[in-house]
This record gives structure tokens, C-alpha cells and sequence, in this order.
């Protein structure tokens, strides 16, 4: 499959989603559902947070370059930490999937064998390279360091996770969340982590 063939199959694979479609992240659980496919780009939206991410089209392209070169899929631990929604999206395609038992990325048996490669001129291959800068992943995950630890939502029986602490705490605090705090649990220590990490407890 060619960059142009992966990009435009992932495309018209998003459009057709239904519109309240929910997906989440394989390592933080994060609900998020497409929001948006442009030309160069796909909006995702956080159904728990207010937040809209933009994933590149030159980012897909190296993730399936990185899950076609290998048998063994790619170790999602290897993803940056921001790089979550890439793997989901990529695995609505067909001929990649998700294995959350041997936590990989891979190729699927549909996939050709051959990595993803360019077909495009050399006129628009320039034009490519200048409008996309992005850095490879190996290349990301050089320049970040030891990804953040996540922050666990302290309510006994709540999944909740986020690297941010402040995130965590918005959760806990917010009105949507009160039903779960006041009538699922006895905890009393929610109020002093919101109140050290975020907002003053409602």
C-alpha cells in the first residue's frame, strides 16, 4: 500500500463513521470520537474534556511505516505519549489491528507485505517535505525523554487517568462527577486532592 493509498483509505474510512462514534486510546483509555477530516489532517475530540487534537497525515504515514517493518507488530510503548489516538485511528483500518494481549500494533493477515511507500513526484514530494515537518517517531521519542507518569482519579472503582494532575482533579470535582463521588464511595480524601492539584471541591 502506498502513502497516498494508506491516507486516502483512512479518510474515507473516518468520513464514514457514524458521527457519534466512540473510540479509545490503547495505554491513558481515553474516549475521543472524530470530529473532523480535512486534507492534510483528522480533529479528534476528548469526550471527557473539552480538548481538540489535530493528527497529521505525515504521522500516520511513519507509524505504518514502523508497523510494516516488522512481523512482531509495533510495541505500543514505544508510541510518545501524546501519540495514543494515532494507533486507534490506524487500526479502523482493515489491514492493521490492535492487540491489547501482546500490546502491539500490527499488520493484519489482509496487509501486503511490502511497507507503505510514495508514489508521489518529485515536484510534490518537495512540496510534501515542506508543509510536513513532523519528526519521525523514533525521532520523537529521542527528544521527550521518560514519558509523564499518569495521575489515577483517587475515588476507589473509578478508571479515570490523565497525565494531568489538574485534569484529574477537574474530574473529580466537576458537577457531571458528583453523582459518582457523593453516592458510590465513602473516600474523604477527594476534597484534599482537588484542593492540592486543582480547583476548590463544589
Amino acid at each position: 500500500m502506498t502513502a497516498d493509498a494508506l491516507w486516502s483509505d483512512l479518510r474515507d474510512t473516518m468520513r464514514n463513521l457514524p458521527s457519534a462514534a466512540s473510540h479509545q486510546t490503547p495505554r491513558s483509555h481515553r474516549a475521543f470520537r472524530v470530529a473532523n477530516v480535512r486534507e492534510s489532517h483528522v480533529c479528534v475530540e476528548y469526550e471527557e474534556e473539552t480538548e481538540t487534537v489535530s493528527l497529521e497525515r505525515g504521522k500516520f504515514e511513519t507509524l505504518a511505516e514502523n508497523v510494516t517493518e516488522t512481523d512482531d507488530g509495533f510495541d505500543l510503548d514505544r508510541l510518545p505519549p501524546n501519540a495514543d489516538p494515532y494507533a486507534t485511528v490506524l487500526a479502523l483500518l482493515p489491514e492493521f489491528e490492535l492487540d491489547a494481549e501482546a500490546w502491539v500494533l500490527r499488520r493484519t493477515a489482509s496487509s501486503p507485505d511490502a511497507r507503505p511507500r510514495d508514489t508521489r513526484s518529485d515536484s510534490d514530494e518537495r512540496t510534501h517535505q515542506r508543509d510536513t515537518s513532523d519528526p519521525s517517531i523514533e525521532t520523537m521519542l529521542d527528544n521527550m525523554g521518560d514519558p509523564q507518569a499518569e495521575v489515577r482519579c483517587p475515588i476507589d472503582g473509578c478508571q479515570y487517568r490523565h497525565r494531568s494532575a489538574a485534569s484529574v482533579a477537574r474530574h473529580v470535582s466537576g458537577s457531571s462527577t458528583a453523582k459518582h463521588i457523593w453516592e458510590n464511595t465513602d473516600y474523604a480524601g477527594w476534597r484534599d486532592f482537588v484542593r492540592k492539584h486543582g480547583e476548590e471541591p463544589g
